[in-house]
């Protein structure tokens, strides 16, 4: 098997156990490449992950390596040379839904979430269309997320987890006025349309694409399926 292996520069055990993994995969006859890749292994932590997908580096199933905090990650640090060879030989793959999110033509493809925030310390107003129906509140923000990215920052806000292998969206106001806007799940086939009223951040991933001038919308709805090994998200109803 071809493997690209990307670890966090950061992160000194990450580049350790990088050189660790490229001996042991290349005794056990896979080829480590950098393009052209069967499967990749990120190694660092669900941010490595995230922020690969950001630049287009993942190519075929994604492995992740991981602290003990991770989500995404299937394997630790401290016990991944027991699994690693065995999943990539064996290991079953299951399909994530990520989404497609278009600013001004340009577009996305989002594992975790999309976010606009409010900035300046002030609320923001924005209105979400989804379908026929248009909601507008005052507040801090709003969150479109995938299923898997639902126990991020998505569940810190309120919304309910859902299995990362679900077909659906998940969009959630963050702190609304008065509670005017509540958290909703939606079917795939949805599409959330969210209009500024302000200067907001959009973040995607929990990167910081750029700033959102007043009028500018955002738009997110179902995006191609990114295929992981078996495992992904499996701390999400322990």
């Amino acid at each position: 098997m071809r493997v690209k292996i990307l670890a966090n520069p950061r992160k000194d055990w990450a580049k350790q156990v990088a050189k660790e993994a490229k001996a042991l995969l290349r005794k056990s006859g896979h080829r480590i490449i950098t393009k052209g890749a069967d499967a990749t292994i990120c190694i660092g932590g669900d941010g490595t992950i995230l922020y690969a997908g950001h630049k287009g580096r993942l190519e075929g199933p994604v492995l992740g390596i991981g602290g003990k905090t991770s989500y995404i990650c299937q394997l630790r640090k401290n016990n991944w040379k027991r699994s690693l060879v065995r999943l990539l030989e064996k290991g079953k793959k299951q399909k994530i839904m990520t989404l497609s999110c278009s600013i001004a033509g340009r577009r996305f493809t989002v594992i975790n979430d999309v976010v606009v925030h409010a900035t300046n310390y002030r609320v923001a107003t924005m209105q979400v269309a989804i379908g026929k129906r248009t909601r507008e509140f005052e507040g801090d923000g709003v969150i479109v997320s995938t299923a898997l990215g639902s126990a991020a920052y998505a569940y810190s806000a309120g919304a309910r987890k859902m299995r990362p292998t679900e077909r659906k969206i998940s969009v959630v106001p963050i702190c609304p006025y008065r509670r005017a806007f509540s958290s909703a799940v939606l079917p795939q086939n949805q599409k959330v349309d969210i209009k500024v009223g302000s200067d907001c951040a959009f973040i995607m991933d929990g990167i910081f694409i750029r700033r959102l001038r007043k009028g500018e919308r955002v738009v997110a709805r179902k995006g191609a399926d990114m295929m992981f090994f078996e495992g992904a998200g499996k701390w999400v109803f322990k």
